[in-house]
């Protein structure tokens, strides 16, 4: 299979990496609304504890980049491993190193921005050979023309470029199988990502999108 698109990523094959979700940075994202962005964050974090990825957080914590979001913070807190730099790309040599222990060949990928720390992880990632999947609704800018660009270079090198919708769907595969309930409560929760706080439901008949009876 030459295409990348049509590699299907799976729980058991990904690894997930969140890039610099700062206090300090996430008030620099323009191409997407604040709340629309906000709310598919929260969902794209959600994804970590569904299906048992292995998870890398990038930046740190310092009077200019701010605190992790809450959201980032509690996958700290849970374990996900975290990995400080002073460079562009998050592919430090210690992260390459967890990576490569993990081995597994497929990256999902999104964070702040998505024309700079985001973009250079992603393209060194590609570089050393691995599957990349960047998360662009969860993946903003304060340039249009640069994300964009930004886009572009990325599917040129061989990028998959998804939301976080059909991620969380690619990953789940079946409302029927072992990952069915958490795919729907997040759906339920965050989905359409126009929307914050909880969707509720605006199917005819009123049966769509309710949260699985626990």
């Amino acid at each position: 299979m030459t295409n990348p698109a049509l590699r299907r990523m799976t729980p058991e094959s990904a690894v997930i990496a969140y890039v610099d979700y700062v206090t300090g940075l996430d008030n620099l994202v323009t191409t997407i609304p604040g709340p629309v962005f906000r709310n598919n964050i929260q969902a794209f974090a959600r994804f970590s504890p569904l299906f048992k990825l292995p998870t890398a957080v990038f930046g740190e914590e310092n009077q200019y980049y701010g605190s992790f979001l809450p959201e980032i913070r509690t996958l700290i807190d849970a374990g996900a491993a975290t990995f400080p730099r002073s460079t562009p790309s998050g592919c430090t040599p210690d992260f390459m190193a967890w990576l490569q222990a993990k081995g597994r060949r497929d990256v999902i990928i999104g964070g702040i921005s998505i024309d700079n720390c985001t973009l250079h992880t992603a393209l060194d990632l590609l570089r050393a050979g691995y599957n990349v999947q960047v998360v662009v609704d969860v993946s903003g800018s304060n340039s249009r023309l640069a994300e964009d660009a930004a886009l572009a270079r990325l599917q040129a090198a061989g990028s998959v470029n998804a939301g976080w919708l059909n991620t969380l769907t690619e990953l789940g595969a079946d409302f029927a199988g072992p990952f069915g309930a958490g795919m729907m409560q997040v759906i339920q929760r965050h989905w359409p990502a126009s929307t914050t706080g909880q969707v509720q439901d605006t199917t005819p008949d009123g049966h769509g999108m309710q949260l699985p009876k626990t």
